[in-house]
């Protein structure tokens, strides 16, 4: 069971990475829920360039690629002491990330009624907390 909700995590990272891939090709579909705004405009607070969400997008492919790596889903590739600690350190990473920085993103955000903030509350954040459980149930393997 547990291996299948990996695979699934794999699953969404590979999407999420293919968006990014796809914003920094110059694709708009959701890139207005996608950035923090700054209180009372729709400022967004970072502007993101080309090579900074291709490399987003990568960290997101190779993501995939470790928690695979952890179940043992290629056979060519097993699961290591590295794959282990690296899991451990995806695990704080989204952890932190949906407790946030304490302005714009996370569940302790101080700007809440932005497109952004609402999106993060009810998804981001909430994903970041599943992502980082199974980065961490995937160093146990």
């Amino acid at each position: 069971m547990i291996k299948i909700l990996i695979g699934i995590t794999s699953l969404i990272f590979i999407i999420i990475g293919m968006l990014h891939v796809f914003w920094a090709f110059g694709g708009r579909w959701g890139v207005k829920a996608a950035l923090p705004t700054k209180d009372e405009s729709k400022l967004p607070v970072l502007q993101p360039r080309m090579l900074g969400t291709v490399f987003i997008g990568s960290l997101c492919f190779f993501a995939s690629v470790l928690l695979l790596v952890q179940i043992d889903f290629f056979a060519v590739i097993k699961s290591s002491p590295l794959s282990k600690w690296l899991c451990i350190a995806g695990g704080i990473v989204f952890l932190l990330r949906a407790i946030g920085e304490g302005k714009y993103v996370g569940f302790f955000k101080k700007i809440q009624h932005t497109k952004f903030a609402k999106q993060d509350t009810a998804f981001y954040s909430p994903l970041c907390v599943w992502i980082s459980l199974i980065f961490l149930l995937a160093s146990f393997i």
